[in-house]
């Protein structure tokens, strides 16, 4: 492989680790092939049931991130853009005898910049021309992709869906929409959209952390159905894993 030759664009707020992934597949490659590239420090999180967590990180040293730059055929300052987690410092990697070295230390997302997420694959198809799984830091109130009717789950839990099919509820996409007007009177108010979302959160979601008599559900149940495909499962453990986000609770 020499690098360069094929040219990975990132996508904005992208997790390191997802580009290297993703250039992986651009010289069909396994991503374990690619990160030979470095000297790996540690060994990214694994799943519960085997193989290595979506929301595994990377962080760069200088010679590393000169590697990565390379390898995708885009310059330092663009990557540094588009990439939370590609300015972040360790100083295990960063200093010390080794420090010229190419060198990457696992991390968990959620530990480097922020909660994350599985990107919208139709979304990433059209700004990489890869339509393959990505993983982007994302706060809870920008999860759904309004294009293409896409609630976006956290890359962290150990289930098949990367998104819910919103399609059957166009509310909540619209909801969406109008989520910017509340974060900008938000802040012309002095408090940060945060604030408000968690807020918002509690209030919405507060039945559903207690779970009390779940068994019970009538609306949920097929609410739930609808937007995970008919594959939402049956126990309660599955039902938090799929609907822990509070878009897709039921209207009372």
């Amino acid at each position: 492989m020499t690098a360069g030759v094929l040219r990975t664009v990132p996508l904005a707020g992208e997790l390191t680790s997802s580009l290297v992934s993703r250039a992986a597949d651009r010289y069909s490659l396994p991503a374990s092939g690619v990160l030979r590239l470095w000297t790996c420090r540690h060994s990214p999180v694994r799943r519960a049931g085997g193989g290595v967590r979506a929301d595994a990180e990377i962080v760069l040293n200088d010679a590393g991130r000169a590697v990565l730059a390379e390898l995708c055929g885009v310059s330092p300052r663009v990557l540094a853009r588009a990439l939370p987690a590609f300015t972040v410092d360790d100083p295990k990697i960063s200093s010390g005898q080794e420090a010229a070295l190419a060198q990457v230390r696992w991390r968990t997302a959620g530990t480097v910049a922020g909660e994350d997420a599985f990107a919208c694959r139709s979304c990433t198809a059209r700004r990489t021309g890869q339509a393959q799984r990505a993983v982007r830091y994302l706060p809870r109130w920008q999860r759904v992709c309004a294009r293409h009717g896409r609630w976006l789950l956290d890359a962290d839990a150990d289930q098949p869906l990367e998104h819910l099919d919103l399609r059957g509820v166009p509310e909540v996409a619209a909801a969406q929409r109008r989520w910017s007007g509340v974060a900008r009177r938000a802040m012309r108010s002095g408090t940060q959209p945060g604030q408000v979302f968690a807020l918002a959160h509690a209030v919405v979601a507060r039945w559903w952390e207690e779970a009390l008599h779940w068994e019970q559900e009538e609306i949920w149940p097929k609410r739930l159905h609808l937007v995970a495909g008919g594959h939402a499962g049956t126990d309660l453990q599955r039902w938090r894993i799929v609907g822990r986000d509070p878009v897709i609770l039921p209207r009372r």
